[in-house]
């Protein structure tokens, strides 16, 4: 058994998202305020909690048709309550079950002719019976609107409730409840857009909480508060503060569930409880004597005395537990040798109680699902003996307080952690483990396999005032292409996953670009500079392999990328005979030249001829896609001024569209003493060329040498005026663009 996919409704920013679950673990990845957060609070309030929810839940943007609902019971007091329903927080849950797994979810077959297979539940506020939801909320407007006919002052006073939306913030949970609905597993589907599923005819409840006996649900949150220096102790499961995850404060309620002696005890546990006794009554031996000269001093006062009043004795009770509830009770040996030198779990590392802290309620989490030691004895009702065939884990922004390897490592071997039991390890185990985790790490998606991220992407608002977000799915997203598929995870695992969690995305050809730009958006362009950006180094001949994962991103993408311009030249063979060949050469109009570029050739914006892409891009800034999220900047004419002449010049690649934008800071980086041979020769063209076209010529031929243009951009990092340095024009239109982008301009 195991869970397919969960549809998020009308939760705060998710209004509708599809989340599919891989079968063993399952990533959100995302931008900052993309959604993830909302999706872990959906699946906790629903699967968890099975309700605590209230008005701030509900997605902002649907509370405009929620009050229109509410006005017109003014004039309808029969209307039907589903619009009303249809607007508030649901969820839908979708799960595969065998035929042999029958006798656990009898209760959720939606059909006597079901044959094993997908099994649909919908949990989603309703009415508590009884509840008249319009009844009472009219005559609470009634009541409001009679002791204050205008409904309100000139200065904005008025009384409960000024709207629905108010009078659902002090009823909503007197009101409603969570209830759950099965679905037709006819309506799945896997292409479609996210819609709600329409439920059956007549359908009736099966109560708030249809996973019981199915279902093991465990979490850890992101707010762990390692800072804490004390901890406040709850009942035997878990600690009152719900922030304290230290792990002294997590081996009591393991303890007591798995290892208590005086539960059941065995032949062991008696050896250990007559311990404790012998010493029990030796500590109140010594008690008695101690305190006998203070009790004496105590009854000479007459006070307790007399045959009525009883005499003060003062014993101890030892229990097993009372030996952990200490700050020491979990120490490290910090030794590295046979002296003992141990210090209190507090004097470590923030980091290294996470990850521990972690890892331990993982395994407490297996154990208690497994019913590990005393915990099965433990279990009262007949009904409680079971084990859920199905375990979810959920687990909020591990990398707290975690350095880079130790994420990767958590997120490789959590998994494996929640296996690690005699019932679970087999392939064909009874049991099935899922683990979802939500985070804000590369790192930590750098350790899974792309097919098992869940990418939330925002959306501007075309429904509403507010943002909403949707989810992007990475599994099949290369289809057949095997070859592209491998490119981009070799590419992604070489080099970083921060293109999941960024704003913007630019696409760059080498390092000279990867070494200045950083410097040049941060000098101008402010808008820019203060986003998360993330730079992928790929030449021109691959950008476009990325086509499939940066349109499912649709997160605004720049592509810069070199013209590449070719010219067909005819060359003579060994043999005497004649071949005509595409060479690179220096972009000119009229010349018949193409571009070697895949990606302006492919995809944006799919032009093989140069005469067609020097030409003004459409909005005189650089091509861009049909849904103006991605667009493409590339070499065009360039007016540059040398000697007494000023000619429009198209540069070839990014080093000499930066040396014609920026001379003088070339001819400073030459100054240095360590300066490469590139710099030295591109100062002297620009000091010796007479026209533009001269200096362009040079430039031209001595980068086909294609040497040292790292070592160029790192000259250029010596200047003493680094702000001086400016972007080429065709860089300049890009990055114009992308800050507008991000700023919501077309």
């Amino acid at each position: 058994m195991r869970l397919t996919r969960i549809e998020i409704f009308n939760f705060r920013k998710l209004r509708r998202a599809r989340l599919d679950l891989f079968d063993k673990q399952t990533l959100l990845v995302g931008a900052n305020n993309s959604g993830k957060t909302s999706a872990m609070k959906a699946l906790r309030k629903f699967l968890n909690d099975r309700g605590g929810m209230d008005t701030r839940d509900v997605t902002a943007s649907n509370w405009a048709a929620i009050e229109q609902i509410a006005s017109a019971w003014t004039q309808d007091a029969e209307a039907d309550l589903s619009p009303l329903l249809a607007q508030l927080p649901f969820l839908d849950v979708w799960l595969h079950a065998d035929t042999s797994e029958l006798h656990h979810v009898a209760h959720l077959i939606p059909t006597l002719t079901w044959t094993g297979g997908l099994q649909g539940v919908r949990l989603r506020l309703e009415p508590k019976k009884g509840a008249d939801i319009k009844a009472q909320y009219l005559a609470a407007r009634e009541a409001a609107l009679t002791l204050q006919p205008g409904g309100g002052t000139a200065d904005g006073f008025a009384l409960w409730p000024r709207d629905f939306r108010e009078f659902l913030d002090k009823r909503l949970k007197d009101l409603f409840e969570l209830n759950a609905h099965l679905l037709d597993p006819a309506s799945f589907n896997t292409t479609e857009p996210v819609e709600p599923h329409p439920l059956p005819p007549l359908s009736e409840g099966i109560g708030a909480n249809p996973f019981a006996g199915l279902i093991h649900i465990r979490e850890i949150n992101a707010q762990r508060g390692f800072a804490d220096a004390s901890e406040s102790k709850g009942d035997d499961d878990e600690p009152t503060n719900a922030t304290s995850r230290k792990i002294a404060s997590q081996i009591q309620p393991y303890f007591r569930k798995h290892i208590d002696p005086e539960k059941d005890p065995t032949p062991d546990d008696l050896k250990a409880l007559e311990a404790i006794h012998d010493a029990e009554t030796t500590f109140n031996a010594r008690l008695e004597d101690g305190f006998a000269s203070a009790i004496k001093e105590l009854e000479d006062l007459g006070y307790p005395g007399g045959l009525n009043n009883p005499k003060l004795s003062i014993a101890t009770q030892i229990k097993p537990v009372d030996g952990l509830d200490h700050p020491a009770a979990v120490q490290y040996d910090v030794s590295g040798d046979k002296s003992g030198v141990k210090l209190p779990e507090s004097y470590n590392g923030l980091g290294f109680q996470n990850l521990i802290s972690m890892v331990f309620q993982l395994m407490r989490f297996r154990d208690d699902w497994m019913q590990v030691g005393k915990f099965k004895s433990q279990v009262v009702t007949p009904d409680d003996t079971s084990i859920e065939p199905l375990q979810l884990v959920l687990v909020e922004e591990p990398e707290a307080h975690l350095h880079v390897q130790v994420q990767q490592v958590f997120m490789a071997r959590a998994h494996k952690v929640l296996r690690n039991h005699t019932d679970l390890e087999k392939e064909d185990s009874a049991f099935a483990t899922q683990l979802v985790v939500s985070t804000h790490s590369g790192h930590i998606a750098h350790a899974a396999a792309l097919e098992e991220l869940r990418y939330f992407k925002r959306e501007l608002p075309s429904h509403g005032v507010v943002p909403t977000a949707t989810l992007a799915n990475m599994t099949g997203l290369f289809g057949d292409d095997t070859e592209t598929r491998r490119f981009v995870t070799r590419y992604l695992l070489s080099t970083h996953f921060d293109l999941f969690f960024a704003d913007a995305i630019i696409v760059i050809e080498g390092a000279a670009e990867r070494i200045l730009l950083p410097h040049v958006i941060q000098n101008h362009y402010p808008d820019l500079a203060v986003a998360y950006l993330s730079f992928l180094q790929l030449g021109g001949s691959h950008a476009h392999r990325m086509r499939p994962l940066i349109e499912a991103l649709e997160v605004p993408t720049l592509i810069i990328t070199d013209l590449d311009a070719v010219t067909k030249v005819t060359k003579e063979l060994e043999n005497g005979k004649k071949k005509n060949v595409w060479q690179s050469a220096r972009p000119l109009s009229g010349a018949a030249q193409k571009t070697a570029n895949h990606a302006l050739k492919t995809w944006i914006p799919e032009m093989p001829e140069v005469d067609s892409l020097i030409a003004t891009p459409p909005n005189a800034l650089c091509h861009t896609d049909a849904t103006q999220t991605i667009a493409v900047a590339y070499q065009t004419p360039q007016e540059v001024t040398q000697g007494a002449q000023t000619q429009l010049v198209a540069p070839s690649t990014f080093e000499d569209a930066l040396a014609l934008t920026n001379p003088k800071a070339v001819k400073d980086a030459a100054k240095a003493d360590l300066a490469c041979s590139m710099t030295r020769d591109f100062a002297t063209y620009i000091t010796a060329a007479t026209a533009p076209e001269d200096l362009a010529e040079k430039l031209f031929f001595r980068l086909a040498k294609n040497t040292d243009k790292a070592a160029f951009a790192l000259d250029l990092l010596y200047i003493e005026d680094i702000k001086a340095l400016r972007a080429p024009p065709y860089i300049d239109a890009g990055l114009t663009w992308l800050a507008g982008k991000l700023e919501g301009g077309a």
